[in-house]
């Protein structure tokens, strides 16, 4: 078998198409097709096709897992997870973490900041993100760096939240289950006592 036509794509100048014996067989990248010093002319077997398959695979999922992670930030676990959705091979999975970490692609730090304030821009509770977080993989460690210091902010997404939900006549008929409410929205007891300065007092 002979390599009979190379050719750059149109909606990728980044890749060539490689045409075996005049039919199209697979894609490269340009620096693979200088690493793997292909040309037309080049001979090659079915073993050498199959290699260069291979490699053209994982190269087009490389690229749909980058435009995956530039969408929004991600963590690693995420990542990890998406990867096995692809039924990408996992020493290649355990490689492309370890050189996305590398060029700052994935930060499970900076992931857990973007989260945390996104769920707080919804009121959400420091219990209810750091579950979430841990749901995500994120370690406990950035978590806890991540929420130290937010307990004024969580008491004003409570206060927010509240001045919410307080008009709708089911918690206005029912102040208990008001609270019943805001407790399962992940925020302290107490602090939702407080907040409501005592209304539906009793067993939550």
């Amino acid at each position: 078998m002979k390599i009979t036509g190379i050719k750059q794509q149109v909606k990728n100048p980044e890749r060539v198409s490689f045409f075996v014996d005049g039919k199209y067989s697979f894609s490269l990248t340009l620096n693979e097709l200088l690493t793997e010093k292909l040309k037309v002319g080049t001979e090659v077997d079915e073993a050498r096709v199959k290699t260069l398959k291979k490699l053209s695979e994982e190269g087009k999922l490389k690229m749909r897992a980058l435009s995956w992670l530039m969408g929004r930030p991600h963590s690693v676990r995420e990542f990890r997870d998406y990867m096995y959705r692809k039924k990408a091979d996992p020493e290649l999975i355990d490689a492309w973490v370890e050189d996305f970490q590398a060029k700052n692609y994935l930060d499970d730090q900076k992931f857990a900041v973007w989260w945390a304030e996104g769920r707080a821009q919804h009121n959400r509770s420091n219990r209810f993100i750091q579950s979430e977080l841990i749901k995500k993989g994120v370690s406990k460690d950035i978590i806890e760096e991540v929420l130290t210091g937010s307990e004024d902010d969580e008491k004003t997404r409570l206060q927010e939240l509240i001045a919410k939900k307080s008009h709708l006549k089911k918690y206005q008929d029912d102040p208990q289950k008001f609270m019943q409410f805001l407790v399962r929205q992940g925020f302290n007891y107490s602090l939702v006592k407080e907040a409501l300065g005592g209304a539906g007092d009793g067993e939550v």
